[in-house]
């Protein structure tokens, strides 16, 4: 268990180039998986703050926490970029930031980094020997300023913009006592991984 609030961080407004369409807006057994992203925070967060694109139409969503849209402050530069925008919008002390095509997710695996995090500026997990930056817990008063400096000099790499912040990795044998099968780090980037989550879904997959 956390001490503190913690705001769930979504960055929905990606290229989406391999996916071909937004995937915001993908349906996912007849929810989009903006939605899917947001059921899966909403047990173990108390906010949540969606980045979209400039020009972006979100699909409509449903949630019992309130949920701040904002606009990504940069076009086309990627999600570090997005993350430092959400963090200006961050009210708690910590946030955990995905993306909206991680439908998977589970809240045990939030809660599991939530709990290593109060020491801690990043706490990101290590699957098939990378780290997972869009599956992690950040401290924004921290990490903004070293993210924002990155992003002017035009390096956009989430996990180079690590060093210097007190950061702690969760390897894969921990996750798996909360994620066994390490779902939640299955992405849906392209339509035939999103055929392949669908698949999972069926009973006894």
């Amino acid at each position: 268990m956390t001490r503190f609030s913690l705001t769930g961080l979504i960055l929905a407004g990606g290229k989406s180039s391999r996916f071909g369409s937004d995937k915001a807006s993908a349906l996912l057994r007849g929810r989009t998986l903006l939605q899917w992203a947001l059921e899966a925070l909403e047990p173990a967060v108390d906010a949540m703050v969606v980045v979209k694109a400039a020009g972006q139409q979100l699909p409509p969503v449903k949630s019992r926490l309130t949920v701040t849209v904002v606009e990504d402050e940069y076009k086309a530069m990627g999600p570090l970029a997005g993350l430092a925008t959400g963090f200006r919008a961050v009210a708690t002390e910590f946030c955990f930031a995905t993306a909206c095509d991680a439908p998977l997710l589970l809240p045990e695996v939030v809660r599991l980094l939530a709990a290593k995090a109060e020491d801690a500026d990043v706490v990101v997990p290590d699957v098939d020997g990378f780290m997972q930056p869009l599956a992690a817990i950040y401290r924004p008063a921290a990490c903004l300023p070293v993210f924002d400096e990155r992003i002017a000099r035009g390096a956009l790499k989430i996990v180079p913009a690590f060093d210097g912040l007190r950061t702690i990795v969760v390897d894969e044998d921990e996750l798996r006592t909360v994620d066994p099968g390490l779902r939640s780090f299955r992405n849906a980037n392209r339509p035939e991984r999103l055929a392949e989550i669908e698949a999972l879904l069926e009973p006894g997959a």
